[in-house]
């Protein structure tokens, strides 16, 4: 980062966020190296384990190259150690010669690292605090040990990355015995990445930059790499390496940093050395390659990305593949994509960047005979395939991650694909034979041939991204005559003449054709964490599978299940502190082998520090200092469902109430036209020995923000709700009325964000010691309207103290700025002005808000289609009305209706249908308006067929009955039907209960002796003996007799004989329509 002399340092919080982003200009990656209490000694790895019957037993078994420059590299980005050694087996099948770990040193600790999240805190393990092995993400030094151990029982190379430029960039959480500012180069930021003196002493993204001239700090480095080495590791890499200083470089004092700390042990080291100018390539590969009794060298980042310029676009052409530049082949470190191009975000690699085309350029690169190839191992289900997190920027280290997974969870199944291992396969089998890369037809089509002569030895992998099968009939090729067969689908090839005569490839597929194919399958079963303690009420736990079938769960605490890739389940609810609970995972892998996995974890109740897993809470002193002398809460810091809270212990919230600044009865009023715009809220948890702790939210945050201490910040007149929640969901809210208007800045920045920054700053001084806030100053609020103020894109509120004889810097809190380095900052005065993007000048402005006409109204609402509304009698619906543009200067909608007594509207579009009938309801705004056509209905009827069936000694049945909340003013008389069944129609229930008492005028049916009333409901009820049912009871044929009596009878009665038998009497007959 570049800036005037008269700025001040570097804000810790910054740094901890530039720390991530600066890694694609400069090479960043933190992992360091510590002095042990006494020098370890001296391990020869090369002969530990190619001299080890053992491991070479092994390395033949899985086919897997004699030096670790021929094979390929997997980096298990932040896998914990525990995670590696789950996965060691079938690294080993996958054909990878070595597992590249993340730094193993003690490392800055951050709070929101107690949750596991990557967000804000995956380059952590770059940040070393101590030169000791062990750090909360990848394990201690003992699990180091036992990795490494079972590593080489499978033939494997266990690779360091090493952080030996830098530690952390908080002086304060350095380790007492390398917290001496002598052990340090100056306290000054790199300003100039091309010149080699301040590149290689001066401080990257504001990390403390080791003094690689100091004997001490050159033996405590060498002292841990050696450590490292005698704990079973094989090789490094040097993270940053560009930036430690070359051996025949002096800049004041002569360097023996390298001569000394590369004499380790190891067989095999690397540089991270990324292009640039005046890096000195080629010197650093010599440098590692000579240093390492089985080759090295340095990352060749101008290839890699050469390669990504072809894939990220969707083409595979073989110049793409073949431009080493730099240095020689065999002392490179090639990829597709590292972490730092991931997690950085470099051109959109995240987003656009697919499993599919990794694949292919996996392919490309691997298949060749060049250097060593790292595959770097994304996050799982993140980026390109997956999609990529929302959270934050790339430019304050959020990243592009989607939270999957936790940190020390392995990562991406793509290194084990059946295409990936087969290209693995591939090249292990081809080592040291010709390589040629040509194109197959078109760009979309790539071909990597390996000869020796013979075709016993050649093969070719092919790497199709057409979206049709590629029929390679016709193409020339350098293999021998014969048949070759694909390690993937078994499929064949023939070659004859010097051209391949039959065979194809499928579309969007890879084809590894050799005689020398492998048959490992690769299937998972699994569960993460994989480890660990329940630090709070419960534990997630993602469950894991990759080409199993019949996968299924088992935990401690009685849940299973079946289960596919990806589903989370939450142990530990019900678990008392010490309990040990239980995963069991089990499935079937693909050549029909048994998997099980059990995982175990403890419950803690109080707060605690895990180092197994990470877990902490609460925050210790180092984090609880980091964070209050850098402005976070720790508090914010805290997954509710992982961690249990400081002052708590297990004990659940039952309510919660806030107080403070005039709060009464849970309303606060405030007037801000005097300029007091600020307010601060406190909240008290019951019981007191539940968690105090409680999240913050305001319903329009437009009208009042509260901060997560619960600061409120008044911003116009209006209503909002604040709402304090506990960790347990338990809630309490105050309703804030604004009034008035806040007093207009009278000195405001106004400026355009130039294309290329992600972020504008603006640092705001008088002298070295006044200014708005430590470099870069305050990041400014992005804003949008057609004003001359609003069209600038973003505006800063500057202080009355900073108004007068001041001087701005604009930057992107990187290494852009203007004015540019060692230059001063533009001249400020006060009142309101506007900075272009460009130059060095501020223009005074006077912001006009000019009227912006309402083009048109839409109505829409639940139930609106095509500008009708349907609503039956009683019921209503929310209308809402759109007004376009968005910006439009009268915005306020009203709202009518054509006939109220149809269908009423009230002022904020509530629609109550009143009577059958029709009804326009309108909305207008600024001269336009919307119109919604509504149809009321009447409520259709629910009439009730009441039978019922007396006692014999009856001669007649009534019902008295309450149907709608009202009682019938008497007994009705019911009708006679046959068989002894009265029958009565009640005329509308609306739906709902109805009671109802039968009597014959002078005794009631006791309802089976519970009372005389019956509750029933729904369009027809039968009851008998006390029995309720509700359907009509069963008769046999029936027979309707119509009778129309003379007009003089004011009634009629019949008298019948069915089924030989007559009725007993004259029965009464029902009135019907005429008569």
């Amino acid at each position: 980062m570049k800036q005037s002399a008269t700025l001040a340092r570097l804000s810790k919080k910054t740094v901890a966020f530039l720390a991530a982003v600066i890694t694609l200009l400069a090479g960043l990656s933190i992992s360091t190296a510590a002095p042990q209490e006494a020098s370890a000694s001296t391990r020869d790895s090369y002969a530990d384990t190619i001299g080890n019957p053992i491991f070479e037993t092994a390395r033949k078994k899985y086919g897997l190259p004699k030096d670790m420059k021929d094979g390929a590299t997997l980096h298990a980005f932040e896998w914990s150690f525990k995670t590696i050694m789950e996965n060691i087996p079938d690294i080993a099948k996958a054909g990878y010669t070595s597992i590249q770990t993340e730094p193993i040193v003690k490392i800055k600790d951050n709070r929101k690292l107690g949750t596991g999240n990557w967000y804000l805190n995956w380059y952590y393990v770059y940040q070393p605090t101590d030169m000791s092995i062990g750090n909360y993400v990848v394990g201690s030094e003992d699990e180091f040990k036992e990795m490494c151990k079972l590593a080489h029982q499978y033939g494997l190379r266990i690779i360091v990355d090493s952080v030996s430029n830098h530690f952390t960039s908080d002086f304060d959480v350095i380790a007492d015995k390398w917290r001496n500012k002598n052990y340090f180069h100056e306290d000054k930021q790199i300003s100039d990445y091309n010149n080699r003196e301040d590149c290689t002493q001066h401080k990257l993204s504001g990390l403390w930059d080791l003094n690689t001239q100091d004997d001490t700090v050159t033996q405590g480095m060498a002292d841990l790499l050696k450590q490292t080495v005698a704990d079973g590791a094989d090789g490094f890499r040097y993270d940053a390496a560009k930036h430690i200083e070359l051996p025949d470089e002096v800049f004041g004092k002569q360097s023996n940093y390298w001569n000394t700390i590369l004499k380790n042990g190891a067989q095999y080291q690397y540089g991270e050395v990324l292009e640039d100018a005046n890096v000195r390539e080629a010197d650093y590969a010599n440098l590692f390659w000579n240093s390492s009794v089985a080759g090295g060298g340095i990352t060749d980042s101008s290839y890699g990305h050469e390669v990504r310029n072809g894939v990220q676009h969707g083409n595979l052409s073989a110049s793409h593949f073949t431009q080493h530049n730099k240095v020689s082949e065999d002392k490179t470190v090639n990829w597709v994509e590292s972490h730092d191009n991931f997690a950085n975000g470099e051109a959109n690699i995240p987003q656009e960047l697919s499993d599919e085309w990794i694949k292919y350029g996996w392919a490309g690169v691997t298949a060749q005979k060049n250097g060593m190839s790292l595959f770097f191992d994304r996050p799982y289900k993140d980026g390109g395939t997956y999609g990529t997190g929302g959270k934050g920027t790339y430019g304050n280290g959020s990243g592009p991650f989607t939270e999957n997974s936790k940190l020390g969870d392995a990562g991406s199944d793509l290194w084990k694909d059946p295409e990936v291992v087969a290209v693995n396969h591939f090249r292990n089998s081809m080592i040291g034979e010709n390589s040629n890369v040509s194109n197959c037809g078109d760009d979309l089509c790539l071909m990597v041939e390996r000869y020796a002569g013979s075709s016993a030895q050649d093969g070719v992998v092919v790497a199709n991204a057409n979206g049709s099968v590629k029929n390679l009939a016709g193409t020339s090729t350098k293999l021998t005559n014969g048949t070759y067969t694909d390690e993937v689908t078994g499929s064949t090839i023939t070659v004859s003449g010097g051209t391949i005569t039959s065979g194809s490839v499928n579309a969007k597929a890879i084809a590894a054709f050799s005689n020398k194919t492998r048959s490992e399958k690769i299937s998972t079963a699994e569960a993460y964490p994989n480890k660990g303690t329940i630090p709070g009420t419960s534990k997630k736990i993602t469950l894991r599978a990759y080409q199993a079938t019949n996968t299924t769960y088992m935990t401690s605490d009685g849940q299973s299940g079946s289960y596919s890739d990806g589903d989370v389940i939450k142990i530990g609810a019900s678990a008392k502190k010490g309990d040990v609970l239980t995963v069991t995972v089990k499935g079937t892998g693909a050549d029909g082998q048994a998997i099980t996995h059990t995982y175990s974890y403890t419950k803690q109740g109080d707060p605690t520090y895990d180092p197994s897993d990470g877990t902490q809470s609460p925050c210790d002193k180092y984090c609880v200092t980091y964070m209050q002398k850098n402005g976070y809460n720790p508090d914010t810091y805290i997954d509710s469902e992982e961690t249990d809270y400081e002052g708590g212990s297990g004990v659940d919230a039952t309510g919660v109430s806030i107080f403070g600044d005039g709060v009464s009865n849970g309303k606060v009023s405030r007037d801000i036209s005097s300029g007091n715009t600020s307010l601060t809220l406190k909240a008290t948890v019951t019981p007191s020995d539940a968690s105090q702790r409680v999240t913050w939210s305001s319903s329009d945050d437009s009208v009042a923000a509260v901060s997560s201490e619960g600061k409120v910040s008044l911003k116009k007149a209006g209503t909002a709700t604040i709402t304090a929640t506990t960790s347990n969901g338990k809630t309490a809210t105050v309703t804030i009325t604004v009034t008035g208007e806040a007093p207009k800045a009278t000195n405001v920045m106004y400026a355009a964000k130039p294309s290329n920054w992600s972020k504008i700053y603006a640092y705001v001084y008088v002298d070295g010691s006044t200014n708005n806030a430590k470099w870069p100053g305050v990041e400014m609020t992005a804003i949008s309207g057609t004003d001359t103020c609003g069209q600038s894109g973003y505006y800063y509120d500057v202080p009355d103290n900073l108004a007068g004889n001041a001087k701005v810097i604009f930057n992107d809190g990187g290494s852009q700025q203007v004015p540019g380095a060692n230059q001063a900052g533009i001249s400020y005065n006060g009142g309101t002005v506007r900075w272009s993007g460009s130059g060095t000048t501020l223009e005074s402005v006077t912001c006009q808000t000019p009227d912006v006409a309402v083009s048109s109204v839409a109505v829409s609402g639940s139930g609106v289609s095509n500008g009708k509304l349907s609503l039956e009698k009683g019921k209503s619906a929310q209308l809402s009305a759109t007004v376009n543009p968005s910006d439009a200067t009268n915005k306020t909608v009203t709202w009518s209706s054509s006939d109220a007594s149809v269908a009423s509207v009230t002022g904020t579009g509530y629609v109550s249908a009143v009577k059958a009938g029709t009804a326009t309801v309108t909305a207008s705004a600024g001269g336009k308006s919307a119109s919604v056509t509504v149809t009321v209905t009447d409520v259709p009827k629910q009439p009730m067929t009441v039978w019922y069936k007396p006692a014999s000694s009856w001669k007649t049945a009534k019902v008295h009955y309450k149907a709608n909340g009202k009682w019938t003013g008497s007994a009705q008389q019911m009708t006679l039907y046959r068989d002894g069944w009265y029958r009565y129609t009640i005329p509308d229930t609306a739906g709902g209960q109805v009671r109802m008492a039968f009597t014959n005028g002078s005794a009631w049916d006791n309802n089976g002796g519970q009372g005389k009333d019956y509750r029933v409901s729904g369009s027809v009820v039968s009851v008998s003996g006390g029995k309720v049912s509700y359907s009509a009871p069963s008769f046999g044929t029936p027979m309707t007799v119509w009778y129309k009596p003379d007009s003089s009878w004011k009634t009629a009665k019949v008298n019948y004989q069915a089924n030989g038998k007559w009725s007993g009497g004259a029965q009464q007959m029902e009135a019907s329509c005429g008569g």
